[in-house]
Formats: C-alpha cells, sequence, structure tokens
C-alpha cells in the first residue's frame, strides 16, 4: 500500500435496508421536516402497481403528496422542468424519488432548482450551485444505476442531445431505501440491463485512476454480488438473488462515485444520447471492449476482478489472468440476453454522427479516471469495433 497516495471519500445518505423498511418512512419524513412530499416516478411504476407500496404508506399517517410521473427512459431538461412546476404549484417542501436512475436523476434536479432557481442546464459540471437541494429521499426499483446514493444525476439535453453530469456533495439524498420487494418482480431485461449497468460502474471504478483500497473493497464486492446473482435475478423470481443485485447497484454506487468511471460511460453517453439505447444495455455491449483496451494498464486489477467473477485462475500467467476478466464479463452479457454489438440495437451512425459522438466521448467527466491514455483516434477506432 502506497503510504504517499492520499485519497478522500464521502457517502451521503443515510441507508436503510431489508423487508419491510418502507414502514419507516413516515418517520424519516418528520425527522426531515418533510410535511407534503413530491412522489418522482414513472408511469410503468405507477400501472405496476409499485408505487402504491409507497403511497399506501403515507395514506395510513395522513400525510399529503404529489405525483410527477412524466419522464423519460433518458431523462431529459424538459422533464426536470415539468417536475419542478408540479413541485412548485403543489407547494412541496420535500421529494421522493422512486424508481431508477431516472426518477432519481430528475428528482436530484428538481431539487436543485427548487433551491437555487434557474434550468438544470445552468449547473452542468461540479459544484456549480450554491444551496444543498431540497430534502430528497431515494427508493431504488431497478438493480443498475446507484443513483440513490451518489451525488450526482444525468440528465440529457434535448437541444443538443448531450448527457449533462450536474454533480455536487450538496446533492446527496438525505435517506435511501433499499426494500426487496420493489425489486422482486423486475422483468428480466430490465434486470439485465441495469444488472450491467451496475457490474459496469463496479468494474470501471475498481480499474479507475481515482481508486483506492476503500472503494476497491465495496467495488470488488458489487463484482462478487453481480457475479453471484444477476444470471438467477434474470431468469427467476428469487428474493435472494434479487436483493443481491439491489444491494450490489448500491454498493456499487458509493464505490464508483468516490473512485470515478472510464472510457465505457464517456463512450455510453453518447450511444444513449444519439440513439436513445437504454443506458445499461450501452454499457454492457461496450464493456468489453474497453475492457480489452484498458488490460495492459492495470492486468493485475482485471486478474482481480476475473478472481471476483469466480474464474479458475489456476496455472496462469498474469496476462492470461487478467483476459479471463473479459472472457467472463462476455459469457455473462450473452447468459443475460444483450448483444454484442451497437449495430444491433439500431447504432449506425454516418461519418458525420461519429465525430460528434467521439467529441462528445472526448468532453466526458468520465473519461480523466480512465487507467490508459486514450486519443480522438483511439476512441473513433473503438466506436468501429463495437458498433460491427
Amino acid at each position: 500500500m502506497d503510504v504517499y497516495k492520499t485519497f478522500q471519500v464521502s457517502f451521503g445518505p443515510k441507508i436503510i435496508a431489508g423487508v419491510g423498511v418502507l414502514n419507516q418512512l413516515p418517520n424519516e419524513l418528520r425527522i426531515l421536516g418533510i410535511t407534503k412530499p413530491m412522489i418522482v416516478t414513472d408511469k410503468g411504476l405507477i400501472d405496476a402497481g409499485l408505487i402504491k407500496s409507497v403511497t399506501d404508506v403515507l395514506n395510513d399517517v395522513g400525510i399529503s403528496y404529489s405525483i410527477f410521473d412524466d419522464l423519460k427512459t433518458n431523462p431529459d431538461t424538459i422533464s426536470v422542468e415539468k417536475g419542478f412546476k408540479v413541485f412548485r404549484e403543489g407547494a412541496c417542501d420535500g421529494l421522493i424519488a422512486v424508481g431508477g436512475g431516472s426518477p432519481i436523476d430528475v428528482g436530484k434536479s428538481i431539487g436543485v432548482i427548487a433551491t437555487n432557481g434557474g434550468k438544470i442546464g445552468d449547473y452542468e459540471g461540479f459544484d456549480k450551485f450554491q444551496k444543498p437541494i431540497i430534502p430528497l429521499i431515494t427508493i431504488p426499483t431497478t438493480v443498475g444505476t446507484g443513483s440513490e446514493v451518489t451525488l450526482g444525476a444525468v440528465i440529457t439535453n434535448i437541444e443538443t442531445h448531450v448527457k449533462m453530469v450536474i454533480a455536487s456533495p450538496k446533492m446527496y439524498a438525505k435517506v435511501t431505501f433499499l426494500e426487496p420487494s420493489l425489486v422482486k418482480n423486475l422483468p428480466g431485461f430490465i434486470t439485465a440491463a441495469t444488472g450491467m449497468d451496475a457490474l459496469t460502474h463496479a468494474i470501471e471504478g475498481y480499474i479507475s485512476k481515482g481508486s483506492n483500497p476503500i472503494t476497491d473493497a465495496l467495488n470488488y464486492k458489487a463484482i462478487t454480488l453481480i457475479a453471484k446473482s444477476l444470471r438467477q435475478a434474470v431468469t427467476g423470481d428469487a428474493l435472494e438473488h434479487k436483493y443481491n443485485m439491489l444491494l450490489a447497484s448500491c454498493i456499487a454506487g458509493l464505490g464508483f462515485h468516490n473512485a470515478g468511471l472510464g472510457l465505457v460511460h464517456a463512450m455510453a453517453s453518447p450511444v444513449s444520447g444519439h440513439f436513445g439505447v437504454h443506458h445499461g444495455v450501452a454499457n454492457a455491449i461496450l464493456l468489453p471492449y474497453v475492457m480489452k483496451y484498458n488490460i495492459y494498464a492495470c492486468p493485475e486489477k482485471f486478474a482481480e476482478i476475473a478472481e471476483a467473477m469466480g474464474e479458475n485462475l489456476d496455472g496462469l500467467n498474469m496476462m492470461e489472468k487478467a483476459e479471463k476478466a473479459i472472457d467472463a464479463v462476455v459469457r455473462l452479457r450473452k447468459d443475460v440476453g444483450i448483444q454484442d454489438s451497437l449495430r444491433k440495437v439500431g447504432v449506425n451512425p454516418d461519418d458525420s454522427k461519429l465525430e460528434v459522438m467521439v467529441k462528445d466521448a472526448l468532453d466526458s467527466c468520465d473519461l480523466p479516471s480512465n487507467p490508459r491514455k486514450y486519443s480522438k483516434e483511439s476512441i473513433l477506432d473503438l466506436f468501429k469495433e463495437v458498433i460491427g
């Protein structure tokens, strides 16, 4: 361990986990001084009856609330503006974000402009606003984004199609509930896509230039849980495996937001922004290709990833062990039913669009922590390879 390498980690919300924890929601609202929350969610969760788990608890104790559910899979600036209008017109004083990354990121963004004014695009970048967000409680219903515990949000600028990152220590939720029953019936495809998103978070965080012993411990554990449970979580409804994935997503969120991400996320953002591909699917397709590119920067860490994923490494040299990590990810991606090229999910840019995508990747705040040096040419070559 390098005693001269300094590092810093921070962890935001109180985490309350386990079956039945939503019964504690009214008490947490009381502690935060929230008398009328706005629930940020999506129509799919309302139709599936999952929001009823939250509203029943509020109704039982007479807490009034508003609901905003006009969201897209990849949240954009219009969703944030519409949500803030509902928040303001409902005279709300707190937020409960229920869902995956879209509701949670929109909830955070509404919280920013509720206390700081302006538009969410005014605060693109790190720590660009002055006042802490309005009190926010997060309740994830997918198993991938980790957004419930991170200090940022990703919002697509509807005019440029660029995914903006808004981040600040003032953006943390106050409380996160990990309620296993909310992911028990999560559809297989969503489980696969969000689960591979969590794996990408954990792997990129583990090999990041910003990694440290604490984030390594978190990300390694997340990789282990995902390798153990994602296949079963996709094909069945055993609560243990879905809960393992819910925990893994949260643990990876705690890890990567302190360590940083890398080239996978930098490239995935323009894929989703320009072509509407689910963020988790974009990450899953890109991950093995970028791992192959990065392997020479830190083969020993790749060998540890292979170990975490349960690979047999007996008798192998370091590079052979490292390559097993890529093999394990490719098998897992195939087993959970995700395609192996971007072209197969509708990404077929012309040369000018590809140039824009490369530029967007180069501008990403995720890129500096990538373990291997990169260039415009190397990113262009990777895009061409993964498009197929």
